[in-house]
């Protein structure tokens, strides 16, 4: 008789979205952008960024002097943003935020499959995954790990650190830090979506 799996929490794969994911997006973005050259790049793309909540205006567009980071306070919402508009990174055959094709392999496409997994895992209706979902995800997730590390030529810096943390064991008041981290980001990026969304509909009446 074999014994049933257990389920898997889905914080270890907020964890894993938390962690090595966020950092290899930093990396992808010191790639493109070195942050000495980040204030002058800003300046340069600003009238192109989509409309940015008031914590990440704060953060890379002060009112005075002008951010002087490593990227290490940027999280996966701004991340993909900058990634998206003042990097050139070509677009995916589907189009920026838009769900990649599986045979699309581009940076773009990877970039988004982070961002699709991140919110999935917030809007996933339960706490817990069944191990085939968790073992998809994770699987998923990896391989997009790993070609982002063989596009940035770091030694597979990432992967090693996925790896690592498949095994770790797990911390329920940790764990549930992540989920909470990820649930604000979102909702952060809906209210975004949101006002956008309304500005449109505003303008488009006041023209008809």
């Amino acid at each position: 008789m074999h014994q049933q799996k257990k389920p898997q929490t889905l914080t270890g794969v907020c964890r894993l979205l938390l962690g090595p994911c966020t950092d290899q997006l930093r990396d992808l973005l010191r790639h493109h952008v070195p942050t000495s050259t980040f204030p002058s790049v800003i300046n340069h793309h600003r009238c192109k960024l989509p409309r940015l909540t008031l914590p990440q205006k704060n953060l890379i567009l002060p009112n005075t002097g002008c951010y002087s980071g490593n990227y290490v306070d940027m999280d996966i919402s701004l991340l993909y943003i900058l990634l998206r508009n003042i990097c050139g990174i070509p677009p995916h055959i589907n189009g920026w935020g838009y769900d990649p094709v599986p045979t699309d392999r581009t940076t773009s496409a990877n970039i988004e499959r982070i961002r699709s997994n991140r919110n999935q895992c917030v809007h996933s209706a339960s706490p817990t995954l069944s191990t085939a979902d968790f073992n998809s995800i994770w699987s998923s997730v990896r391989s997009t790990v790993v070609e982002i590390d063989k596009y940035l030529r770091n030694g597979n810096r990432y992967e090693k650190e996925v790896d690592l943390l498949r095994h770790e064991t797990m911390d329920p008041v940790r764990d549930n830090h992540y989920r909470d981290e990820l649930e604000r980001q979102t909702k952060e990026d809906q209210g975004t979506r949101d006002k956008v969304n309304e500005l449109k509909r505003k303008f488009k009446l006041y023209y008809i």
